[in-house]
């Protein structure tokens, strides 16, 4: 009877096998949780969603989420009918973002590489990195820029918005880190599942020796 008490349930090789189901369904819900929603998620990649200003001058933007954002020094660039073609070296100009809610000034960080281009399909539109924006409270923001000598030419065009570099990471990185994560919490859930299968299979081979002894 003492032999039968100590002898472990096959109960538990039900457990043993839902730790390892239950790491399939937590690695699909992070899989789930950090994909983006295609194919609205590559909409951070057209040009049309960036907001175009031209300077010296200003304008209000609208940042309808808080987040990453970034300015583009546009140097080709076609704005209402009219063509602006520009050096691609980034002009000495000078500009301010300002919440309109809070009148609290947002640091424009810069970030200006020259090798950091996009253009259009047509080439109609290309331009560089000039700054990184970090918004934490969404709304309207006022966007003014001048240059550092007071001149008001040559108009120049910039574009504001999404960052590309962290929309990339949103879309390629997020969804893979997901996957990692999930495969490392299966393989120790199936590392415990066979640990589990083990210890219990000795038990109740120990226990049955003793009750045929």
């Amino acid at each position: 009877m003492s032999g039968n008490k100590i002898r472990p349930s096959r109960w538990y090789y039900l457990l043993a096998f839902l730790l390892p189901v239950f790491a399939c369904g937590l690695t699909g819900f992070l899989v789930f949780r950090n994909v983006p929603k295609l194919p609205g998620a590559l909409d951070a990649f057209n040009v049309k969603q960036l907001t175009p200003v031209i300077v010296p001058g200003s304008a209000e933007i609208n940042f309808p989420r808080s987040g990453a954002y970034s300015i583009y020094y546009e140097y080709r660039s076609d704005i209402y009918g009219v063509r602006y073609v520009r050096a691609q070296n980034l002009p000495r100009i000078i500009c301010q973002l300002t919440s309109k809610a809070s009148g609290e000034e947002i640091e424009l960080e810069s970030t200006f590489v020259e090798g950091e281009i996009y253009t259009t399909q047509n080439k109609e539109r290309a331009g560089v990195l000039m700054n990184n924006i970090s918004i934490n409270q969404p709304g309207v923001h006022e966007f003014s820029c001048r240059y550092q000598d007071g001149r008001s030419n040559p108009q120049i065009v910039l574009a504001i918005g999404p960052n590309m570099i962290w929309e990339f990471f949103n879309l390629a990185v997020k969804p893979v880190a997901a996957i990692a994560a999930g495969l490392i919490v299966f393989f120790f859930m199936s590392v415990i599942s066979l640990c589990i299968v083990i210890f219990v299979a000795i038990k109740r081979n120990q226990s049955k020796n003793r009750l045929a002894s």
